[in-house]
């Protein structure tokens, strides 16, 4: 047997499909089940029951899942005494809540590249749930998410805060100094997804006041909310940050919510079961390789945002 069966055992069992495996490793499945069977035929013992695309651990690989998980755990710190975490296993994984992404992606690719010049860096873009999932079920090596969350198996680097607001074209508004949630009750709202924490604060928002809006769609793509924003034709709950130069421009306008719909704290997640001794130190680059989030407003043009 070698560390790559094991390893390949390892990941099945943490993530439940060969295909996973396969894509949490950088190879094929083909490549992930001939390491299955050599190790399968080496041991004298099947490793797992398949059910369709999903396995399941058989009763005697949930007795040896303990030992590969302490030889892969081993063979991780061997590479990194000899002065190679970058290149323990495959890819750097890293997955970004979008606001992060678009202020921050090209500083994290320069501050791992500095860093660990020969690797590869895989970045996914997605909503908060799916972060945490992925980060939580080791899909990924590092997620930056925004919180709090409830997840007792992540480990949590605080990176600081960004305001929320509301930004809209000018054509609908009318020049007033502030926003309320009454005056957004008949106003079309383009928000994101029902299950993102900023769709839970803006309708934390809302509730304060007893407003409920009638005119609320959704969209998972923060980038293509302004874009409907700038076209006229909705108002939108965003991250100050990403709109500063459409304010400055006048293709947006934020008054002041009141009351204020706060800030969105974010966090670098990592697994805290990973047997990935570099994966700390990866975490440790990203968030500081993200510029310390503000914490207060930002005055712009006599606009507060």
């Amino acid at each position: 047997m070698n560390i790559r069966q094991l390893e390949t055992f390892y990941w099945i069992a943490q993530l439940g499909t060969f295909s996973a495996a396969a894509d949490r490793l950088s190879t094929t499945q083909a490549n992930v089940s001939a390491r299955i069977r050599e190790l399968e035929e080496e041991l004298g013992v099947a490793l797992f029951d398949r059910v369709g695309r999903q396995v399941q651990l058989t009763i005697k690989a949930r007795e040896l899942l303990g030992h590969a998980h302490n030889v892969v755990s081993e063979a991780a710190l061997l590479r990194l005494a000899a002065g190679k975490p970058a290149q323990v296993r495959g890819a750097i994984k890293i997955a970004l809540a979008e606001p992060i992404a678009t202020l921050f992606l090209v500083s994290i690719i320069s501050g791992l590249k500095r860093r660990h010049p020969d690797a590869d860096v895989e970045f996914t873009i997605d909503v908060n749930p799916n972060l945490v999932r992925k980060v939580s079920r080791g899909e990924v090596d590092v997620a930056v998410i925004g919180g709090p969350v409830e997840a007792p198996g992540l480990a949590l680097i605080p990176i600081g805060a960004m305001r929320l607001i509301w930004v809209c074209p000018p054509v609908l508004w009318n020049g007033r100094e502030s926003i309320s949630p009454p005056d957004l009750a008949d106003l079309p709202i383009l928000s994101p997804p029902r299950e993102t924490k900023l769709y839970s604060i803006i309708q934390d928002w809302f509730a304060v006041a007893g407003i409920c809006p009638r005119r609320i769609s959704y969209c998972n793509n923060l980038a293509t909310m302004l874009q409907a924003a700038r076209a006229g034709v909705c108002v939108c709950p965003v991250v100050a940050d990403l709109v500063l130069d459409d304010v400055k421009a006048g293709t947006l306008v934020a008054p002041p919510p009141l009351p204020t719909l706060g800030q969105m704290r974010f966090y670098v997640a990592t697994r805290a079961g990973s047997v990935d001794p570099a994966v700390p130190e990866i975490a440790s680059i990203v968030a500081n390789n993200i510029l310390r989030l503000p914490e207060t407003a930002r005055v712009i043009g006599g606009t507060r945002v």
